[in-house]
């Protein structure tokens, strides 16, 4: 879970927090490497901040240009049908049955009516054929900036494997240092922790292609997607409030999937929580601002002060750090009516 994760992704120890460790340890050069090998973990562990939140939001391109194929492969169908649909009349109906239906009419107007009809739904336009080949084309310029982005988003992904793989060397190191100078083996936890989270967010970046099944229930959010104090329509608030203290998590986890398989947009207003039922939506207050959000994901851990893990578009909205914040419980009418 990517709440989870982001507890996990703690900052490592930096080197005055080995004191405690190494204090009055006879072996100068162990310490002396070991605090080395903290810093260069500390750097290599921010670095690899960077390039995976770089990842992120390539992530999320990609599958933004994989939706839009979709939605250009549907267009170019309707425009297939419609070519196919004027072809069928055109060779059902056929002149002669024009020249006969204008025959039997029982006025000029009706044969105006009669014209008009022929010419509009049964002639072959030059247009009808242009619009198909149209949204072919655009299906084809799609596809290309989908394969483009996917291309692009592969250095970063290599990158990214190339630090863990860099970073786990260093840890390993600094593990086989710490063991042979009996230097107490939870002082390399946080590094430990904060590389196991890397690597497992790593393994979790979604291959397959855009997934929107959370669509249906983001609708709810309203036009304004969730910045509102106001209750959207088709939402409905139960009365039922809690306090706590918020966080949030952002690019790092573009493109990954959420608790509930839903793939996690930071742009988007949705949240993590401990116990609320997955669908469940919570108004959010802070410094006199409100925040529609869903609730998507399960976290965040390791605090039970924090209730929530905002997404990184609605804790920039609302203002949110770690702060402490008002929620409302609001549910979809659907499940009340």
């Amino acid at each position: 879970m990517l709440a989870l994760a982001a507890i996990l992704a703690a900052s490592p120890a930096r080197a005055d927090d080995l004191a405690p460790f190494v204090d009055g340890h006879r072996d100068l050069p162990a310490v002396r490497r070991l605090i080395r090998l903290h810093d260069e973990m500390d750097q290599m562990l921010a670095r690899y901040a960077v390039v995976e939140r770089k990842a992120g939001r390539g992530w999320i391109t990609v599958m933004d240009a994989e939706r839009e194929v979709e939605v250009a492969k549907a267009q170019a169908a309707d425009a297939e049908d419609e070519l196919d649909a004027r072809i069928r009349r055109a060779y059902q109906f056929g002149a002669g049955g024009a020249i006969e239906a204008l025959l039997n009419a029982g006025s000029f107007a009706d044969a105006a009516t009669i014209s008009d009809y022929t010419a509009r739904t049964i002639s072959l336009r030059s247009a009808d054929l242009g619009d198909a080949l149209v949204a072919q084309a655009v299906v084809v310029a799609k596809q290309a900036r989908a394969e483009a982005s996917r291309a692009a988003l592969e250095p970063r992904l290599e990158k990214l494997r190339r630090m863990l793989s860099v970073m786990q060397a260093t840890l390993d190191e600094a593990t086989r240092l710490a063991r042979k100078a009996s230097i107490r083996a939870d002082a390399l936890a946080a590094e430990r922790a904060a590389l196991a989270a890397a690597a497992s967010r790593m393994g979790t970046w979604d291959i397959i292609g855009y997934r929107d099944d959370q669509a249906p229930l983001l609708a709810l959010l309203g036009p304004t997607g969730g910045r509102t104090c106001d209750t959207p329509e088709g939402l409905v608030a139960t009365g039922e409030v809690f306090d706590g203290y918020a966080s949030w998590y952002g690019w790092e986890f573009g493109g990954q999937p959420t608790a509930t398989g839903a793939i996690f947009d930071p742009r988007l207003f949705t949240a993590a929580n401990r116990w609320l039922p997955f669908g469940t939506f919570l108004r959010v207050s802070y410094g006199g601002r409100c925040a529609i959000v869903l609730v998507n994901d399960r976290g965040p851990y390791g605090n039970e002060e924090r209730v929530i893990d905002l997404s990184e578009a609605a804790a920039k909205y609302l203002g949110v750090g770690v702060s402490y914040v008002h929620a409302e419980i609001l549910v979809p009418a659907s499940a009340v009516g």
